[in-house]
């Protein structure tokens, strides 16, 4: 097992598009990932990437701050839902109608007030799990009640007849992530004709969280909820975000697609400043993203498909008894290590004796406990440190 990581040691090639991945720039981080744990842990489980976020993006910035340019600042802000509508229609073949674009705070303020705008207190809503773990922690903060629908989990597919057998009166809505965290699915037509299906035949509000649309690997279409049909259109709220895409996360500004005309207008209803409003350097840098940034993304695509195969070869070689289904999409390897029988969760046991973090499977809900989720976007050098002290310990 190696020793240590050093900062930047590796080859060129393992470097991801914008320069070698530095351990002593992100160890001055003052990001939850790289301080939560003590230095002596390699941290990978929140969904940040270590590499640079695209240099369009912090040159917008950057001229911002040069230009002292901090009073009441419209100027990118208005721009934003043109931008969403072009980059939708260019990279999805989607074409939002930009009257029903509104520019958040975040994804997780657009998709909880489409939540609590949409139902009422005791309805149902619809989570496909395992899922990203604020999804649970929204639906019962806001008093209404998880409707579990667990995809299956050889391929982790989605079961159309589980779906329609899981919803009952009380239920009204679908949430979900598309593509799907932790799990990288990038759900095909048929997958998603089958929600809508569900949709339409009982009634529901459709919430579509499609940030990782952007990050899908070669073979994989992401496909934008809206398009399997008009009356899908009608119903869903799609949210997304250049946060993932081109790690802004901490800059706050996402948008969200209303294409509920119920959900739309209770949200227009709000009283003035009940949802505060994204600063502007978020908005410089998501239009910046949205209007500049399409040749570092897909050099950053390149490299992460690099980075999840190698991540792939290795858990294959070094790693027996670790199940890998290899994600369509996102940064996130989703590993099962229930075959393994540990005492303890798989992530504390690894956070005790490998010195690793990664994030724990049953924050993700029942069907994701034995599970581990480890956040790929690093360097090779960093990736094979992580695997090497998990053989370790495993041993």
């Amino acid at each position: 097992m190696r020793s240590k990581v050093t900062a930047g040691n590796g080859r060129d090639d393992a470097r991801g598009p914008t320069g070698a991945v530095d351990l002593d720039r992100l160890r001055s981080l003052t990001c939850i990932k790289w301080t939560h744990y003590p230095p002596d842990v390699i941290p990978a489980w929140v969904a940040d990437m270590d590499l640079p976020p695209a240099p369009v993006t912090v040159e917008a910035v950057r001229a911002l701050a040069e230009r002292g340019d901090f009073g009441y600042n419209m100027a990118a802000l208005r721009c934003l839902p043109d931008a969403f509508v072009e980059w939708e229609r260019h990279r999805h073949g989607w074409e939002p109608d930009a009257r029903c674009v509104r520019p958040f705070c975040d994804v997780m303020q657009a998709v909880v007030a489409a939540l609590w705008l949409g139902t009422e207190p005791g309805d149902g809503v619809v989570l496909l799990t395992p899922t990203y773990p604020p999804f649970f922690n929204i639906v019962t903060a806001s008093g209404r009640r998880v409707v579990d629908c667990p995809l299956d989990p050889d391929g982790w597919r989605l079961d159309p007849d589980r779906l329609a057998s899981v919803v009952d009166d009380g239920t009204r809505v679908i949430l979900f992530c598309n593509p799907h965290n932790p799990t990288g699915r990038a759900f095909d037509a048929a997958e998603l004709t089958a929600i809508a299906s569900v949709a339409e035949r009982r009634d529901l509000l459709v919430i579509s969280d499609e940030i990782w649309g952007d990050l899908t690997h070669p073979g994989a279409v992401h496909v934008p909820f809206p398009l399997v049909s008009e009356d899908a259109a009608r119903r869903t709220i799609t949210v997304s975000a250049a946060s993932k895409a081109f790690n802004v996360a901490g800059l706050h500004c996402a948008v969200a697609h209303l294409g509920d005309a119920a959900v739309r207008k209770k949200l227009n209803d709000l009283p003035p400043h009940v949802l505060g409003a994204v600063g502007t350097p978020g908005a410089e840098a998501t239009l910046a993203a949205w209007t500049r940034g399409e040749p570092w993304l897909d050099a950053t695509r390149e490299y992460l498909t690099e980075a999840r195969d190698h991540v792939a070869r290795r858990i294959a070689a070094d790693l027996p008894g670790v199940r890998f289904a290899v994600p369509q999409a996102t940064y996130l390897a989703w590993l099962d290590m229930r075959e393994l029988a540990l005492d303890s969760d798989p992530a504390a046991f690894l956070l005790d004796n490998a010195r690793v973090a990664l994030s724990s499977g049953k924050d993700f809900g029942v069907h994701g406990e034995g599970f581990v989720r480890l956040n790929m976007a690093t360097s090779i050098d960093v990736l094979d440190e992580i695997i090497d002290r998990m053989a370790a310990a495993l041993a």
